[in-house]
């Protein structure tokens, strides 16, 4: 772990977010934790049904939740969950932080406050963000309001922070200044995916033998199963491979509204192998651990990291952006055009008709994770951009700043 930059005074950051989801937990421990720096997470309350939940076990920080206005923005064809803490201010000046660090556009309306706030007190914030997503279509009115709404605030931050080299291209495309640009790849704790490897090898076996996968080579999806992640396209190419690679079997790990519509599709298509385990946290590593090739079809980006920490290959889409960043091409995986069944079977096919390719990219997706991104550069980003928005935030004060040595 890098040190903070900053080592006279302690950095109080204190970040807003919509929700404390599980998989963003281990971060915030991270940052918790990290020499130099005191944190406080401030969040809203569930949207149930939705992924806009808070974890079960947010321990190893400390975090408030506040009272919540809950609203749905509709965007394509998906609602984003939107809360609005009338709180939020008073909290913030009651703890006057030194950073704020803010969750992007899908806190919107919160951020109206934290700005309103910054403004009033001068405090840095750095904008936390995956910019916007390749082959954004046109947008509405509404939608063309939001961006432009969220434009203004992007200017107004003294950092941006982007998930992926997608997220640096939008922030140049906009003119914002190159110093005021970091990128943090997306990825999940993978420090804890490497140890939970190993432990999980036994539950592993028994679920192997509970969905009848001994000797089966396993196509893996897990995510939420929502209309963005485009799982027809993968039960499609599924489908068409099925008599070419008898032993291949596709396992969909995951809820959500979408699973009733799947299971149609997969019985619409008479095909058998098909799996959906549901939902599962607790025991996920295990499920990965059951994969021979990892596919997202759709919308996405965390559980790439995760599955290239189990040494599978990923063939993706447009994503979150961080898809550009983990997945190189031929050599772990591949990006396919997004809705293109036929490209994505035969990707799938090539790799499942060459055990040797197979076996170089999974060992070259968990050199990625091990030698190029993973948690440890994901939170040296993180704390890069803290570091720069409070230094720059004393410059603008007037005071003199803190850091140690040079960006």
């Amino acid at each position: 772990m890098t040190e903070s930059k900053f080592t006279r005074a302690e950095t109080k950051v204190v970040l807003t977010y919509r929700v404390l989801q599980h998989w963003r937990t281990p971060v915030f421990r991270r940052l918790a934790s990290w020499p130099g720096i005191r944190f406080l997470a401030l969040h809203g309350g569930d949207f149930p049904g939705t992924k806009a939940v808070n974890g079960k076990q947010l321990t190893g920080f400390e975090h408030r939740e506040l009272a919540t206005i809950r609203f749905d923005l509709a965007r394509d064809d998906n609602a984003i969950p939107m809360p609005l803490c009338p709180s939020l201010p008073i909290h913030l000046f009651r703890e006057r932080p030194d950073v704020i660090l803010s969750e992007g556009g899908s806190n919107l309306f919160n951020n109206f406050l934290v700005f309103a706030y910054a403004g009033l007190t001068r405090t840095p914030v750095v904008w936390w963000t995956l910019g916007e997503l390749r082959g954004s279509q046109a947008l509405s009115r509404s939608q063309r309001l939001f961006r432009w709404l969220v434009r203004q605030m992007e200017s107004r931050a003294t950092a941006l922070l982007g998930y992926s080299s997608i997220a640096l291209e939008y922030f140049d495309r906009c003119g914002f200044p190159k110093e005021r640009q970091f990128r943090a790849v997306n990825c999940v704790d993978t420090d804890h995916v490497l140890r939970a490897t190993e432990a999980s090898l036994g539950r592993a076996d028994a679920l192997r033998r509970e969905y009848g996968l001994e000797g089966k080579r396993v196509l893996l999806f897990v995510g939420a199963l929502i209309p963005p992640k485009r799982l027809e396209d993968l039960i499609h190419a599924y489908a068409a491979l099925s008599p070419r690679h008898p032993d291949l079997r596709l396992l969909i790990v995951g809820g959500g509204s979408h699973r009733a519509a799947l299971e149609r599709e997969v019985a619409g298509l008479d095909i058998e192998g098909v799996i959906f385990a549901g939902q599962v946290i607790d025991d996920i590593h295990a499920y990965f651990e059951l994969g021979d090739i990892f596919v997202l079809p759709g919308l996405g980006g965390l559980a790439i990291s995760e599955a290239m920490a189990h040494g599978l290959p990923v063939l993706a889409t447009e994503a979150d952006g961080c898809e550009v960043d983990l997945v190189e091409e031929g050599a772990n995986g591949y990006l396919l055009p997004v809705g293109d069944r036929q490209a994505l079977e035969a990707r799938l096919d090539q790799i499942l008709s060459d055990p040797e390719l197979l076996a170089q990219m999974s060992a070259h997706s968990r050199w990625v994770i091990e030698h190029r991104y993973n948690i440890h550069s994901y939170m040296e980003n993180v704390v890069a951009a803290i570091d720069y928005a409070r230094s720059a935030g004393a410059k603008r004060a007037g005071g003199v700043a803190t850091s140690g040595s040079d960006r």
